[in-house]
C-alpha cells in the first residue's frame, strides 16, 4: 500500500511510486558503496561493489537459483507418480506405480527424493546440493539417452545435459573470478 494511502504526512512521500524491493536494495548498495568511500578518503569497496558478490558468483547464484525451482517442481511431479498422476503414469502405458518398469520406479524414487533435496541444498548454497544436482543430471541423462525411461527419456536427459554444461560453465567462471580476487 501507498504511503500515501496509510495516512502519513505527505511531507514523508518522496516518490509516487511505490518502494519495490529491488529498487531498496539498489538504493542501499549506492548508500553503502557512497558512505565508505566518503569515510574512507576514496576507499573502501570498489565502484562495482554488489553484497552477493562479483557477477560470475551472482550468475551462478542465479543458475543454481532456476536449477532448484526446476529441481522441485519435478521431484513433486515424480512424487506423484506414487498415486499415479505424474509424468511416468501419465505418458506411458502405466496408470499406477506398481505398473512401471522397475527403472522407471527406481527413477520415480530418485527423483522424489534427490530432486527437493537437491533444491533444498542449492537454494541454501550448501556443497551437498551441488553434489545432488550433479547426481540428479547424470542418473537422468544416462537414463533418458539409454532408452529407460521411455518416451520422453530422451529429451529429459538432454535437458540434464544443458544444466549440468551450464551449471560446470558457470561455476568454473566463479571459480576463476575467486582465484583472480585472492591473487590480487
Amino acid at each position: 500500500m501507498p504511503l500515501a494511502m496509510t495516512g502519513a504526512p505527505s511531507r514523508f512521500v518522496t516518490s509516487s511510486r511505490p518502494l519495490h524491493c529491488s529498487r531498496v536494495l539498489r538504493l542501499m548498495v549506492k548508500a553503502k558503496a557512497s558512505s565508505s568511500s566518503s569515510n574512507s578518503g576514496g576507499g573502501g569497496e570498489p565502484e562495482d561493489y554488489h553484497p552477493w558478490g562479483s557477477p560470475p558468483q551472482r550468475d551462478l547464484k542465479k543458475l543454481r537459483r532456476i536449477i532448484a525451482a526446476l529441481y522441485l517442481i519435478g521431484g513433486t511431479g515424480h512424487a506423484l507418480d506414487f498415486i499415479g498422476k505424474g509424468p511416468f503414469t501419465t505418458m506411458g502405458d502405466a496408470t499406477t506405480f506398481a505398473a512401471l518398469t522397475p527403472t522407471q520406479q527406481l527413477a520415480t524414487v530418485l527423483w522424489a527424493t534427490l530432486g527437493p533435496a537437491a533444491s533444498l541444498g542449492l537454494t541454501g548454497d550448501k556443497a551437498w546440493g551441488d553434489a545432488a544436482l550433479v547426481a540428479v543430471a547424470i542418473l537422468d541423462a544416462v537414463g533418458g539417452f539409454s532408452g529407460a525411461l521411455g518416451e520422453a527419456g530422451t529429451s529429459a536427459g538432454a535437458a540434464q545435459v544443458a544444466a549440468l554444461a551450464a551449471y560446470v560453465y558457470f561455476a568454473r567462471r566463479a571459480r576463476e573470478d575467486d582465484e583472480k580476487q585472492n591473487n590480487q
